[in-house]
């Protein structure tokens, strides 16, 4: 199916997985040793954003050190997003193909929370390596607040 709008393709070069990140309250003392898992790879989006996600985004940003919730938001982010995120050629961490992320929110749940928060950096219209770099930098802060490494209290 070809989107009415044409979409835009983003390197993902600068994705990267943080291995042995230490996080004390909320706050990210050590950063941990990134691994640049999409090298060669790339994302297909649309090149707009719903008010959903923005209201998704806004209540992520907002939440703060409270978990009430963030399982809930992260799940409607998914669903928005998969919305957006239309083709890519990414492949886990065993090298072996992810399926296509359009229409299905199960796939961008599978993600770790540095590829999720890459995703939602990239997908929010930063067109330049660096303005994806800062918003890496600012979704990494909303994440380290969040703790999205431990499971969501439900």
């Amino acid at each position: 199916m070809k989107p009415k709008i044409p979409a835009i393709r983003v390197k993902s070069d600068e994705c990267a997985i943080n291995v042995g990140q230490v996080v004390e309250d909320g706050e990210i003392i050590d950063q941990g040793t990134p691994h640049y898992i999409h090298k060669g790879e790339w994302v297909e989006i649309l090149p707009v954003i719903t008010v959903r996600e923005v209201m998704q985004i806004s209540k992520l940003q907002n939440a703060g050190g409270d978990a009430s919730g963030l399982g809930e938001n992260l799940t409607e982010l998914c669903k928005e997003l998969c919305r957006r995120v239309i083709a890519w050629n990414w492949t886990d961490l065993m090298g072996e193909p992810i399926d296509q992320p359009y229409n299905r929110p199960d796939i961008l749940e599978s993600l770790s929370s540095e590829e999720l928060m890459w995703l939602m950096t990239a997908t929010s219209g930063g067109d330049s390596a660096d303005a994806r770099k800062k918003g890496l930098k600012e979704s990494e802060s909303i994440s380290s607040e969040m703790d999205l490494s431990q499971p969501a209290s439900v």
